[in-house]
């Protein structure tokens, strides 16, 4: 069994697969202040949660939280015994990366990335809704491009509640009707509707500026508020980075040996 593992802003995001098949996914609130034995643990309740007698064999590691990828790491190498790969410049990714500055791609970039473009070819805007919402170009000759990030759905609504006096905490619902009849309606539906136009508005932007259509792509953590408000264009694929990790972890096997 192959353990592939994302360390996000907000969330860490694990998946295990055998024999190329994603058995199982779990999701855990990224926390700074946890040790590798820490991790360990809760990587270990959630396999015995599942009654699995889990043999590893091998594992990679996708982060963008600096002080926490060593930690993850080691917590990896202590239960399973393996030293997990770490996606970054060294790694085997078939994706060229035609950037100013090709070691500012974060992680995460190139792993949904290179899912999308193994899973459903290209050109491909990835639209990826995370602590940030980020949409990936992968090009027409299958390069990676460039894109676009912007504040999430809930940086934006923090934004809003911490810089207002009397507007109030809410959790992200989309609500029914655009026009809000109440506070809390009034602000999800100006976060989330606005975080729709704003999607659909920057990949229309970007097809024009390539001259050519795209494939439309949506995952991330917090796709699903917006999912069913998108137009039918988008392919939803809620693992799409979990399954680019798996590939990249197949392009580097030799690397194991």
């Amino acid at each position: 069994m192959i353990l592939v593992v994302d360390i996000g802003n907000t969330n860490i995001f694990v998946g295990v697969y055998e024999e190329g098949k994603l058995m199982t996914t779990y999701r855990t609130e990224t926390d700074m202040h946890r040790s590798s034995d820490d991790y360990a643990i809760l990587l270990q309740s959630f396999f015995v949660s599942k009654n699995w007698n889990v043999k590893i064999t091998g594992s990679i590691v996708s982060s963008v939280v600096p002080s926490l990828t060593q930690v993850f790491l080691q917590a990896i190498q202590k239960l399973f015994a393996i030293t997990p790969l770490l996606v970054g410049n060294k790694i085997k990714s078939g994706l060229s990366i035609h950037m100013e500055h090709a070691n500012e791609v974060g992680a995460d970039l190139i792993s949904v990335s290179v899912g999308a473009k193994e899973k459903y070819g290209y050109p491909a805007l990835i639209v990826d809704l995370g602590t940030a919402t980020k949409i990936m170009l992968v090009d027409k000759n299958g390069a990676f491009s460039g894109g676009i990030v912007m504040p999430g759905l809930k940086v934006s609504i923090a934004a809003l509640v911490g810089n207002t006096a009397q507007l109030p905490e809410i959790s992200l619902i989309c609500p029914s009707k655009v026009i809000g009849k109440n506070t809390p309606d009034a602000m999800n539906a100006g976060t989330i509707y606005g975080h729709i136009d704003a999607i659909e508005g920057l990949c229309h932007r970007m097809e024009k500026e390539l001259g050519y259509p795209c494939k439309r792509i949506l995952t991330g953590g917090y796709a699903p508020i917006v999912r069913d408000k998108l137009d039918e264009q988008f392919i939803y694929d809620e693992n799409l980075i979990l399954d680019g990790l798996f590939i990249l972890y197949q392009k580097n096997g030799d690397t194991l040996k």
